[in-house]
């Protein structure tokens, strides 16, 4: 056997098409690491403004997500909590459903999801719970079923947190909106937009 047959098989092997890919591959896991990427988020709390609110206040989220590819969220301005405004507003508590989720270089991660649950519309501040079979006793507010779409943005910050954006697209049908002090539309449709942080 010759003698620099040896060397040049090794050398052969490292620079073949499968090993410069493995190379690369490996590459993109170590980069991808060091970014601390992941797209699995676990929480997030977002401030944001919808155009169903007519009191100038921003909308405030909550979401949870126990399972990767399903979360709850709650958004509204706090009426009730943080505030006793009497100008119109909408409060929106769905569950959202991920449809894919796309990996952007130098961007981050970008998810469309399905939403379904329930809004309620008040003009004022209204008394506990929801009124899915009417209005509350002072016609103030009202419950109906809400469906919609939307894309959430995920991009790492540091130490496992993380930027969120979200953009939903909503059509809320309130069948007893028309009863209300300051009468509403059966069907309310709206788009939010909210940014926040994640983990």
């Amino acid at each position: 056997m010759h003698p620099h047959f040896i060397p040049a098989a090794v050398a052969l092997l490292a620079f073949s098409p499968a090993a410069l890919h493995a190379e690369e591959v490996t590459g993109e896991a170590r980069a991808r690491a060091e970014r601390g990427f992941t797209p699995r988020n676990f929480g997030n709390l977002r401030v944001g403004g919808s155009t169903a609110n007519a009191n100038g206040r921003p909308e405030l989220c909550l979401e949870l997500s126990p399972v990767a590819f399903l979360a709850v969220e709650g958004c509204g301005t706090g009426s009730g909590f943080l505030h006793g405004d009497p100008e119109p507003e909408v409060a929106h508590f769905r569950a959202k459903l991920r449809l894919a989720t796309f990996d952007v270089e130098r961007w981050g991660t970008f998810q469309p999801f399905l939403a379904a649950g329930f809004a309620e519309s008040q003009v004022g501040r209204d008394d506990a719970g929801f009124q899915f079979r009417g209005t509350d006793r002072r016609r103030v507010a009202t419950t109906g079923p809400e469906g919609g779409l939307g894309l959430r943005f995920l991009r790492p910050l540091a130490s496992g947190f993380e930027l969120v954006g979200d953009f939903n697209l909503s059509l809320a049908w309130l069948p007893y909106a028309p009863q209300l002090i300051q009468p509403g539309d059966t069907w309310l449709p709206s788009a939010s937009l909210s940014f926040g942080v994640g983990f």
